[in-house]
This record gives structure tokens, C-alpha cells and sequence, in this order.
């Protein structure tokens, strides 16, 4: 699909801000960078970007979300979401995304950039597989296979737990004995398929 100029010059610069700050610019940097005469024309331009489908906006001052990561030299792009819970499961609302991080896909395991993102995770339910809260866990939308990580949608609720297949039955498995086995009683979705788990070690006082 073409996009005019105008369009092309505000989807590079919010790739470029985002690239450099880790976050989305405002209506009125883009404004100030790109020289358009009133924040109302940048708005304009981000409702065709959003109809292309290239950004999705959300109802706060840096909500532009670019719905394809961005590949560079220095890495890829990828959407963070707040949280997602390695407990029970909660309602996780993928909309929440509102940071950035860049990584080198083939360090993370990635095959298909574009189909990745990252998930900050909340809960102690998966600290058998090596996974605790606070860490970020790196996803890949991909078909999954039995004994794959992945993050999943049972019965409208999110969690992230270890994909079972056992004599016909499917069901999500926690690496906590403190908790147990998942089985869908309406609906399974597969969101995404872990391949990385990055985590901050804090400095001892």
C-alpha cells in the first residue's frame, strides 16, 4: 500500500523516536519535527496510518504503537506489555503496550521479528522452568508444540504456563507443585511461544 509523503515522513520519525527514547513521541514533537502548521493535521495523518494499519493509538498522550517492529542495524523493535500473570489466570489486555525494546532477533531465538514481542511477567508459578516475576519474557506467535512455554488465552482469561498434550487431552501445566494444571473447559488460544527469558539483577546494598 502507498503511502503520500507526509505519511511517510511522520511513520519514519515515530520509528526514529521510538528507536532513540524507547518510547512514542507526542502529537506535538511530531508536529515540531515534521513542521506541520496544527496538531489537528498530525491527527489526521495518524488516522490514515491507523485505517493502513501501520500504528494503533491508544487514549494517552504517547499512545502510538507501531504494529510492526522495526529492524536496524542495532537490533529489532519489540512491543513490551506490562504484565502477563504466571499464576492464576488474569485478563491480560494486549493493548496495554506502551514501551519498547530493541534486541538482536537471532540472540533472542526469533525467526520472524515481525511476529514477536515481549511480556513483562507477574507471578511465581513457572520459577521451576527458571522464569520469576519482574522478568521479561520474549514470545514468538508460532504454531506450538507439546512441552513449549507459551503465554495462552484459556477460557477468555491470560497466563502463562507449559503446553501438555497427553492421550487427547490439552491442558497448561505450571512449574510450581503450589499450583495446578489448567484445562480449558470452552477455549485454549495460543498467543505466543517463549523462546527467551531476559532478566535485571539488582546490585546487593
Amino acid at each position: 500500500m502507498r503511502h503520500s509523503n507526509s505519511q511517510q515522513l511522520v511513520l519514519d520519525f515515530v520509528e526514529q523516536y521510538q528507536g532513540e527514547h524507547q518510547r512514542p513521541p507526542t502529537i506535538r514533537e511530531i508536529q515540531d519535527h515534521c513542521g506541520f502548521k496544527s496538531p489537528r493535521a498530525v491527527s489526521y495523518i495518524l488516522e490514515k496510518l491507523e485505517e493502513a494499519r501501520l500504528i494503533i493509538r491508544q487514549a494517552h498522550s504517547r499512545g502510538i504503537q507501531l504494529t510492526k517492529p522495526r529492524v536496524t542495524a542495532a537490533g529489532v523493535q519489540l512491543p513490551l506489555f506490562a504484565s502477563i500473570p504466571a499464576g492464576l489466570p488474569d485478563q491480560f489486555d494486549g493493548s496495554e503496550a506502551s514501551e519498547t525494546l530493541r534486541f538482536i532477533p537471532t540472540t533472542l531465538g526469533i525467526s520472524n521479528p515481525n511476529r514477536a514481542f515481549a511480556v513483562r511477567v507477574r507471578g511465581d508459578s513457572m520459577i521451576d522452568a527458571g522464569i520469576f516475576s519482574g522478568d521479561i519474557v520474549v514470545l514468538e506467535q508460532k504454531e506450538a508444540r507439546p512441552g513449549d512455554i507459551v503465554a495462552a488465552l484459556i477460557d477468555g482469561e491470560n497466563t502463562l504456563k507449559r503446553l501438555v498434550k497427553n492421550n487427547g487431552r490439552v491442558y497448561l501445566k505450571a512449574e510450581n507443585p503450589d499450583y495446578p494444571d489448567l484445562s480449558p473447559v470452552e477455549k485454549l488460544d495460543i498467543q505466543g511461544v517463549v523462546v527467551s527469558v531476559l532478566r535485571t539483577f539488582a546490585a546487593a546494598a
